[in-house]
């Protein structure tokens, strides 16, 4: 039974492109003939039957066109593929490919794999080292102004802008020469080279995570160099165990973020009484909650952000707890609060601000405005939230912003200006593989055009959006939502409010692979 489970989710993980070669070999054509009828190049239809890239919609129009079959088609060719896979048989310890099991793509689902066991092991020999640091306390001299590890002695700010300029020279240079740059660095330092690396990763795991895990691999091996004792080690390994955990919440592994967080939480136990007040104590809560919070466990990640803001010391990490808080609000459906604590954050926030903390209320308050259809208010915001998003920078941050001009455009009247940022995020989703966000954006579409009584364009939107939805493994539930909206479209039977109702399981159901969708 449980071969037979492994061969039906091997298959659900298949990319689209083994459908099309299906399809094109069942009508005796070679990836040449396709390439001639359709006009797509060889090279590219090699590529989406090998799985490496996925076509998007008009593509994928072209390629069923030059093989005169319907949309249908794909729906028959993974049906045919999935009644094949029942009589496979495949040995243990092998995949439907029938190779060794895949090993996870990234170098964070490695770290969060790997390196769980030789974590736990540190963090006993952390415990021992403390004791014996303990009871040897007795006879070491106070700490004073002739001791010079002295924290009353040491310019911690003129530490911090050391670390600042050596990882201005070493950001450029390739991961190994990184880590040889880091190990010559002065171990006085390295806690501020870790707490950096930390804060990198934090700013990146959006756009780029295999280089924020790799700037979090980076903030361990810091720590591990930095001096102040052992105590402080343990505390550097439980924040840069967390920002990877932290990582690997963004790229969707919320169970290598768990166990990236349980590591975490024990170096983070261990340092405990170590170095207070030299790094934000709250943090470690703070980025726990962003889990709790993917993981839909919203009661839990309100009491770790309370915890984070009674330990919060500085004004930018009690900005970021309150935008956190306001981000919670919103996905329990609470926007009126939401947008109360993002509306307190802007009237009293410094502008001098960093735009990193800024950009997060500007946005995210024109953001939670457009959802309560208070477009007038969203759309006065919008230009400053433009001028940080400049400052910050970041690939998603613009698109994230052009998703909420859209949707303004859209409820000010001009839909018509409306429907291109929306459309132009989509494509942009869709390049990324971003299968979720894009159908989010279709549904949002969905409904528009229903209000205005375009079923054609619901049809379009809907035969479009299943199959590369069905490219990137997206959960078994909320694929059968897709379907139902698909073939409630081929039948003209779309309301407005039915799309609604999609759009809202779909944002429910993004981590939780178990809810089920009722109509």
């Amino acid at each position: 039974m449980a071969r037979g489970k492994k061969t039906r989710d091997a298959h659900r993980a298949l990319p689209l492109g083994r459908v099309l070669a299906v399809l094109r070999t069942a009508l005796d054509l070679t990836q040449l003939d396709l390439a001639r009828l359709s006009g797509v190049k060889r090279a590219s239809i090699s590529d989406y039957e090998r799985g490496s890239r996925t076509p998007d919609a008009s593509t994928l129009e072209r390629l069923l066109s030059a093989m005169r079959l319907r949309w249908s088609a794909l729906d028959l060719g993974s049906w045919f593929l999935d009644r094949l896979s029942l009589d496979c048989r495949v040995p243990e310890g092998e995949d439907f490919e029938g190779g060794p099991e895949p090993l996870p793509a990234t170098l964070a689902a490695r770290l969060s794999a790997d390196v769980a066991t030789v974590s736990q092991t540190a963090a006993k020999l952390s415990q021992v080292v403390l004791r014996l640091q303990d009871e040897k306390s007795a006879d070491d001299p106070p700490a004073g102004a002739g001791n010079p590890g002295a924290s009353g002695a040491r310019d911690r700010r003129a530490e911090k802008q050391a670390a600042q300029a050596l990882w201005r020279r070493l950001k450029t240079l390739p991961h190994e020469e990184q880590s040889k740059g880091l190990q010559d660095a002065p171990a006085g330092e390295q806690w501020a080279l870790c707490e950096l690396l930390c804060r990198e990763s934090q700013r990146l795991c959006g756009e780029d995570p295999a280089k924020a895990a790799s700037l979090c691999e980076l903030a361990l091996a810091a720590a591990d160099l930095a001096e102040s004792g052992e105590g402080l080690r343990a505390k550097l390994r439980g924040l840069a165990w967390a920002h990877l955990g932290n990582v690997l919440r963004a790229r969707g592994d919320l169970e290598g973020a768990e166990r990236a967080f349980s590591s975490a939480e024990d170096f983070w136990n261990l340092g405990e009484a170590a170095a207070h007040g030299l790094l934000e104590e709250g943090i470690v809560f703070a980025l726990k909650a962003s889990l709790r919070r993917a993981q839909r466990r919203f009661n839990e990640a309100k009491d770790l952000l309370e915890r984070a803001a009674a330990f919060a010391s500085s004004p930018a990490f009690r900005i970021q707890v309150l935008v956190s808080q306001a981000k919670l609000l919103e996905e329990r459906a609470d926007l009126e609060e939401a947008a109360a604590i993002l509306q307190s954050l802007k009237e009293t926030v410094s502008p001098h601000e960093e735009a990193r903390i800024l950009f997060p209320i500007w946005h995210n308050l024109a953001h939670t405005l457009s959802k309560l259809e208070r477009f007038e208010e969203a759309a006065a915001l919008l230009p400053e939230a433009r001028r940080q998003c400049l400052k910050t920078g970041g690939e998603l941050n613009r698109i994230r912003l052009m998703w909420t001009e859209g949707r303004v455009a859209v409820g000010l009247g001009a839909v018509e200006e409306g429907f291109a940022f929306l459309i132009r995020v989509r494509g942009e989703f869709a390049s990324r593989g971003m299968a979720y966000d894009m159908a989010l954006v279709s549904l949002e579409l969905a409904v528009i055009y229903a209000e205005q009584g375009r079923a054609d364009q619901v049809k379009n939107l809907a035969r479009h959006m299943t199959p590369i939805f069905q490219a990137h493994a997206i959960h078994r539930e909320a694929l059968a939502a897709l379907t139902l909206f698909r073939k409630a479209a081929e039948r003209e039977e779309v309301t407005a409010q039915y799309a609604r109702e999609v759009l809202s399981y779909l944002r429910k159901a993004r981590h939780n692979p178990e809810l089920r969708f009722e109509a």
